[in-house]
């Protein structure tokens, strides 16, 4: 018996110690984390420095920063060019809403306060505009945001009314998406996850299930608050395990597969409110107006401000460029996050 209670005295104590063992290293791992530094290189080329940065995107061996309205575009041979409505068919009216790469094309979208102006594309030194009711299939000139998905099609949001998907023909054209919340409601940004379409409003988010063939309003659902955490979804972008993870007024919103949950204020989330997603392996990039955060399962990382070098601490834009670096446009510059 006392052999035993031994062995019993001597298993707790090997317990106790494994224990302490395993805190002793979180707390190693977290000091890390909270020491982490990242390589911040700020773009000191003229036609962007001390700018206010509108939009931003990365694709074959392209870097597309854009201003009110016009564009810096860098080639990776190192080659400039830019775009302004001197030589392109930007509005010096408009400002750009939205930037995106695909197949070696530009693609950009501008607004006004008193409408749209449609897109333009820039190919092999030719610009093409495609304008509403002109462009088959485009719902209206209000075109917000441009989303380039896995398989390199190219979706455009439009603040009233949807979305529409361009597609490549003889003559190009829309695959056009109406749907009933946003004729009441406006959308701020577009997602694609695997053929479930994600869609955020001025209230709450929607989803619409492109692989089903059917009328469009039987393929959607939405969330609206307060079954969804929050009014605004500003960004979205997806994560492990297939979740889909919305950026809000009041936080990191996650989708499972059933509910939403957020992330908040307490939960160790600075990034306030969270306009901008970027993900990077298990990394999620948050941006805001007061800088950005890292997020990692749990685990809150630091905040990254002006002080840390970016050029402002107001992030109006970000994307991840092929080499896994992340582009941060801001309202007094541009900086590249050096693969971080």
């Amino acid at each position: 018996m006392r052999a035993y209670l031994m062995r019993e005295v001597s298993e707790m104590k090997r317990f106790r110690l494994m224990t302490i063992l395993i805190m002793l290293f979180c707390i190693s791992c977290s000091q890390v984390r909270a020491e982490e530094t990242f390589a911040i290189s700020k773009v000191s080329h003229p036609a962007i420095a001390d700018r206010e940065i509108k939009a931003v995107a990365a694709n074959d061996g392209l870097r597309v920063w854009a201003t009110i309205n016009s564009l810096f575009v860098e080639a990776s041979d190192g080659s400039i060019q830019t775009f302004t409505p001197e030589n392109s068919p930007l509005s010096a009216a408009g400002n750009i809403t939205s930037v995106a790469v695909l197949n070696n094309e530009i693609w950009v979208a501008q607004n006004s306060t008193f409408g749209g102006f449609g897109v333009c594309r820039y190919n092999s030194g030719k610009w093409e505009t495609m304008r509403f009711p002109d462009a088959p299939g485009l719902l209206n000139n209000r075109v917000v945001c441009m989303h380039v998905d896995a398989d390199d099609y190219l979706w455009l949001g439009h603040r009233e009314h949807g979305v529409c998907r361009f597609v490549e023909t003889i003559n190009p054209s829309f695959a056009s998406y109406k749907l009933m919340h946003f004729y009441d409601n406006s959308l701020l940004t577009v997602f694609m996850q695997l053929t479930h379409l994600w869609l955020g409003s001025s209230n709450g988010i929607v989803r619409l299930r492109t692989e089903i063939k059917s009328n469009v309003e039987l393929n959607v659902d939405k969330w609206l608050f307060p079954e969804f955490p929050a009014r605004e979804v500003f960004s979205i972008c997806d994560y492990t395990d297939d979740r889909i993870i919305a950026g809000t007024s009041r936080g990191l919103a996650i989708f499972d597969g059933k509910k939403w949950s957020l992330l908040r204020k307490v939960d160790g989330i600075k990034a306030l409110p969270v306009t901008h997603l970027q993900r990077t392996g298990s990394r999620i990039w948050l941006g805001s107006p007061v800088g950005v955060q890292i997020w990692q399962e749990n685990q809150p990382g630091p905040l990254l401000t002006e002080a840390d070098g970016l050029p402002s601490s107001h992030i109006k834009a970000m994307c991840i460029d092929e080499n896994g670096n992340l582009l941060v446009g801001t309202a007094r510059g541009a900086a590249i996050i050096i693969n971080p």
